[in-house]
């Protein structure tokens, strides 16, 4: 096996003590000197390449192009090395710290209280810190992915050059060594440039590491004097005036900028109305044609700056309306006040946040318009009027986004203080944190993701803006369609989870019937899940107008075959409000008399006194006589009528019987039990016993009556007053002889 070096290969360390470890360098000036020495030779050898290649035998069998685009890369690499070394170092050396952390801390050493404007100054700092972080980590994550391709990658150059000194050792003919001394050259080279590009590599994650470091121990330092400063500021008057002021500067910018593109636009539409007119008259040519649709453009770029230049004037009026808000919350100590200035300041940033959708919608739309006419800018070289036309629109494209982009980020501005001085009152609010992807998952979370988003269908929504009709189409995904789905799951879940709570609310705090809370809680449920559900669609932005097609069968359906139901649900929701029959009523309805259990969608639920229940369609409360005892008043009067014997004292009588009722628990004192003397019947003297009862579900009218006549019949006898039994009278003729006849007694009595 040949062990000398190849021509043109670059002494270099081995692989496994090329990448730069604090513990296997002794210093730092002799790992530069070792990389100044490779990049030197790597130079030289760049440098003198093509002659070596000329001049070799058998360079025909090696593509010149090969070795010299090796021997390039390499340069690079090195150069990029001794970069990357000069930066650790700094990094090293350097510490880390920003220009305006000793003036804020400077401010924030004396006594509070302290302004709100440096507070929100070093909440800048932190948050430019916390951002550094995020891209320093996603940084770090892309270099050890990007260190894991470049191991395999050395590995393998490494078993290339074994295999080529195998060959070389192998090769028979002084053509066939130099061939194969050629290919281990080609080889070592690539093994050399793995080596360089994984110590890049390993130098700069180094770097990044101790940079975050850096940062991280940095912004640690700004967050605690955050948190201990926070809690002293205040806004004073000045500082409001003087963002006042700013704010209504931005807005007279806005304003001029806004009445300037008024009269362009105005000039343009007279342009183009002239323009017409002529080709009208004349005919089209293509200057014209071409002077028409930049026109056009022109035009549509200027309703796209007049939108958001008015978005943005709104904008910056609930800037200056939050910021008086915001002042107001620091200077009131009144609770309702606070409570009022933190109901401002989230209506506002809700609007925002409403808006927001929108904004970052139409400027990706932009974008890709963009990117288009760019592409199409790139293919156009032939005729220079085209390629002026395509440039103007590309211009007004630019425009169109530069327009949305920023208004999106005085937006972002706006929304970020916001949710700022929500906190500083003691609004928190919700956040959600990006999720982190694992390597290995990576090839199934894009096939997952493809799925996701595959379209099913697509639908198309009219809107009217500006007096022009914008046709918008939607797309419904697989994820959408899940994702409404889930939702619509767990906002039904927990509705319902609330609504049983409210029920037992109901009945254990405001003494509501059971079975009252209970319709109230089903209709509740009713009235939330079509609320939800038009949510839904709105949230997934599926237009309503998906389901028109729906709608000639639904009503040939509801006319036909479901008109009875339908009668029935419209007598439930009539029932429901008029409260003409309620659960718990006592009720009489086609010779059955009960208690109403459940008024329902269709049908309700009356319990007999007999413990039958029966399912009464609700129509039918509305259609016949129905005899409800309980509805003003549950009160009723009973009667128990008896008779007393002629010749009784029919006072001490009717004091008895009253006593037996007053005595009574479920009859009522008020009014108090009475007592009539009815009339004089055939075989006593008849008496009426009127009383009032309560009817509830713990009363049986039936129970009281047997109640009070055995405690009558037992005091009527106790005074010995009797009650008589109906009594004949029998008269004889004795006008003729009475018949005689003798009868012989029966056998048992002899």
């Amino acid at each position: 096996m040949c062990t000398s070096l190849a021509h043109g290969q670059i002494p270099m360390p081995t692989a496994q003590s090329s990448v730069p470890k604090p513990e296997a360098v002794a210093t730092t000036v002799d790992q530069r000197t070792q990389i100044e020495a490779q990049l030197s030779e790597a130079r030289r050898r760049q440098e003198t390449g093509h002659l070596e290649e000329g001049g070799t035998p058998g360079a025909e069998e090696l593509p010149a192009s090969d070795r010299q685009r090796l021997f390039d890369r390499l340069v690079i690499a090195y150069s990029e090395q001794l970069k990357l070394l000069d930066e650790l170092e700094s990094v090293k050396t350097a510490q880390p710290d920003n220009p305006h952390k000793q003036t804020l801390m400077a401010e924030f050493a004396g006594p509070p209280p302290y302004s709100a404007l440096r507070v929100d100054a070093l909440r800048d700092l932190v948050d430019s810190g916390k951002e550094r972080l995020h891209s320093l980590a996603s940084t770090e994550r892309a270099l050890e992915t990007l260190k894991v391709g470049r191991l395999e990658t050395q590995q393998r150059a490494a078993e290339a050059v074994r295999l080529a000194e195998d060959k070389l050792a192998r090769a028979d003919g002084q053509s066939a060594i130099d061939k194969e001394r050629l290919g281990r050259e080609l080889a070592i080279l690539r093994r050399q440039l793995a080596e360089a590009e994984l110590a890049n590599i390993g130098m700069g994650l180094e770097r990044v590491r101790l940079e975050r470091k850096g940062v991280q121990a940095l912004n640690s330092e700004l967050e605690r004097l955050l948190t201990r400063v926070r809690p002293e500021q205040r806004l004073g008057k000045e500082e409001l005036e003087q963002q006042q002021a700013l704010l209504r500067k931005e807005l007279n910018v806005v304003i001029a900028e806004i009445d300037a593109l008024v009269i362009a636009n105005g000039k343009r539409s007279t342009e183009r109305q002239q323009l017409n007119k002529l080709v009208a008259e004349a005919g089209s040519s293509a200057s014209q044609a071409d002077r028409l649709e930049l026109l056009d453009a022109r035009l549509e770029t200027d309703r796209v700056l007049l939108l958001t230049l008015t978005w943005l004037q709104t904008t910056l009026q609930v800037a200056s309306d939050a910021w008086a808000q915001r002042y107001v919350g620091f200077h009131s100590e009144d609770a309702n006040t606070r409570q009022s200035v933190i109901s401002g300041l989230s209506q506002s940033r809700e609007e925002l946040a409403g808006r927001k959708q929108i904004v970052d919608e139409l400027q990706q739309a932009a974008r890709v318009a963009v990117r288009e006419q760019q592409l199409r800018l790139g293919g156009t070289s032939l005729d220079p009027d085209a390629t002026d036309k395509d440039s103007s629109l590309y211009e007004a494209l630019q425009q169109r986004a530069r327009a949305y982009q920023r208004l999106q980020r005085a937006s972002a501005r706006m929304e970020r203080q916001l949710d700022r001085w929500l906190d500083d009152f003691g609004f928190t609010a919700r956040t959600t944190s990006a999720d982190d992807w694992q390597l290995g998952a990576l090839q199934l979370a894009q096939t997952l993701k493809s799925i996701w988003n595959f379209e099913m269908f697509a639908v198309e929504d009219s809107t009217v803006i500006d007096g022009k009709t914008v046709t918008v189409t939607y797309g419904v995904t697989v994820g959408k369609s899940i994702g409404a789905l889930l939702l619509f799951l767990f906002g039904y879940w927990l509705f319902a989870l609330l609504s049983r709570r409210l029920q037992r609310v109901m009945v254990s705090r405001f003494g509501v019937n059971e079975q009252m809370a209970s319709v109230i809680r089903r209709w509740a449920m009713i009235s939330l899940a079509v609320a939800l559900i038009i949510f839904i669609l709105n949230l997934a932005r599926i237009p309503l107008t998906v389901f028109a097609f729906m709608g000639g069968a639904l009503a040939i359906g509801i006319g036909f075959g479901t008109q009875t139901i339908i009668k029935n649900v419209i007598s439930g929701i009539i029932i429901l409000f008029e409260r003409k029959i309620r659960v718990g009523d006592i009720i009489a309805l086609g010779g059955m008399t009960g208690h109403v259990i459940a008024v329902d969608l269709r049908a309700s639920t009356v319990r007999g006194f007999d413990g039958v229940e029966a399912l009464v369609p609700n129509s039918s409360f509305l259609e016949n006589q129905v005899v409800n005892w309980t509805y003003s008043n549950p009160r009723i009067r009973r009667e128990i009528r008896l008779g007393i014997a002629y010749g009784s004292p029919i006072r001490a009588a009717a004091e008895i019987i009253a006593r037996c009722a007053e005595d009574h628990a479920q009859v009522l004192k008020d009014p108090p039990p009475e007592v009539f003397f009815e009339d004089f019947g055939d075989n006593a003297l008849l008496l009426v016993l009127v009383f009032w009862v309560e009817l509830g579900p713990n009363l049986v009218a039936r129970r009281v009556d047997s109640d009070l006549r055995h405690a009558i019949g037992q005091r009527l006898e106790a005074a010995g007053i009797p009650i008589p039994f109906p009594q004949r009278d029998v008269h004889l003729d004795i006008s003729q002889p009475l018949p005689v006849r003798l009868t012989r007694p029966p056998a048992d009595n002899v």
